[in-house]
């Protein structure tokens, strides 16, 4: 494993500086939640009877954070589609409808954002520009312009913010503002403890990364918040750490994939960590689900290790989780000596799907 305090080293491999950008997380908050209170030409909130998130990979993940956060204050039904479509049937003039790509350029959200706009849905469509933007003003709908230039992974902030702050500026849910506040005090803490200046005996996000080099990553959290969280660990250690990891929620796992760690045990136990994001606010009955499979599981892995969320409201504790392992995972990259930024893979499938 290489040196993870080594700061020339971390700026030669970091080509992209994606550890800049995630470092800065509470500044990106502060301006996207500006950004998504100031937008104008909203839809009418009269008569909405569902939400729809319409979003691919780092972008679809704006609409399962929000969803945690805002559900158990909503009076409709919240649901995020990741696909080209068909759209469910009940998605129509009552719905409003996020459409949400970093680049405005993902064929399955532009395909499924067409067919909203055909069943006379509500939309509101966020991009740093691309095809959605083109389309949001040849249908006269509102666009949230966020800024360019990052890689969608490195723009949660810009892609969540906006949603939360037009709900709230349509009266859809209650004000939030003081929940965003101590968002941002949060996550400039966390930022700060896991900076690439502090060292990795006194760094959190390095000394998960330190663990997870050399073994396959598997990433457990509770139904809700803790579940959003461990699916986007998954996806930043693929992103990032191009390394193979898997995720699972309680109290569903406690039914199937409990039982899957009976076998192989000469494998897991050498290769396997278990990483469990523990939500602060978690069902009892979850939490005690938690303390008990650990313990039935633990010998058959290599280690098992908690990430716990920080902060009182909702917002701050989903972020808090989600940033403390979204840095470990660029720290993954940086631990086997890889540039955390590109992601030659999904360019290469990009291109020959643009080629037939």
């Amino acid at each position: 494993m290489s040196d993870l305090d080594d700061l020339a080293r971390i700026d030669r491999l970091d080509s992209e500086d994606v550890l800049g950008a995630v470092e800065r997380f509470s500044d990106q908050c502060r301006e996207a939640w500006a950004i998504g209170r100031a937008t104008k030409g909203l839809p009418d909130a009269n008569g909405v009877d569902s939400i729809v998130v319409l979003g691919m990979g780092g972008s679809g993940i704006s609409g399962d954070v929000v969803r945690a956060v805002v559900e158990p204050r909503l009076v409709v039904p919240f649901h995020v589609i990741k696909g080209y479509g068909p759209l469910p049937e009940w998605v129509g003039r009552n719905t409003l409808v996020f459409a949400v790509s970093y680049s405005g350029n993902t064929e399955e959200t532009v395909a499924a954002f067409q067919e909203a706009h055909e069943r006379g849905a509500r939309p509101v469509a966020v991009s740093s520009g691309g095809t959605l933007a083109d389309m949001s003003g040849a249908y006269g709908v509102a666009h949230v312009k966020i800024p360019p230039g990052l890689q969608p992974r490195a723009s949660l902030a810009y892609l969540t913010l906006p949603l939360l702050a037009v709900l709230v500026e349509m009266g859809l849910v209650p004000e939030i503002q003081e929940d965003v506040d101590e968002a941002l005090e949060v996550l400039g803490d966390i930022a700060q403890r896991c900076h690439r200046k502090v060292p990795r005996g006194e760094n959190p996000a390095k000394d998960l990364a330190a663990r997870i080099s050399g073994r396959i990553p598997v990433v457990y959290g509770g139904a809700g918040l803790g579940e959003v969280a461990a699916y986007r660990f998954k996806c930043d250690l693929n992103e990032y750490g191009k390394t193979p990891a898997f995720w699972n929620a309680f109290p569903e796992l406690n039914h199937n994939e409990i039982v899957g760690w009976n076998q192989l045990a000469d494998v897991t136990s050498r290769s396997f960590l278990l990483i469990l994001l523990r939500d602060s606010a978690e069902h009892p009955r979850v939490d005690l689900r938690i303390d008990i499979t650990k313990a039935l599981v633990e010998d058959n892995l290599a280690e098992v290790t908690e990430v716990r969320s920080e902060g009182i409201g909702a917002l701050a504790r989903v972020f808090s989780l989600i940033l403390v392992t979204q840095l470990a995972a660029i720290y993954v990259a940086l631990a086997y000596g890889i540039d955390p930024g590109p992601v030659e893979v999904i360019e290469r499938l990009k291109k020959q799907l643009a080629d037939q």
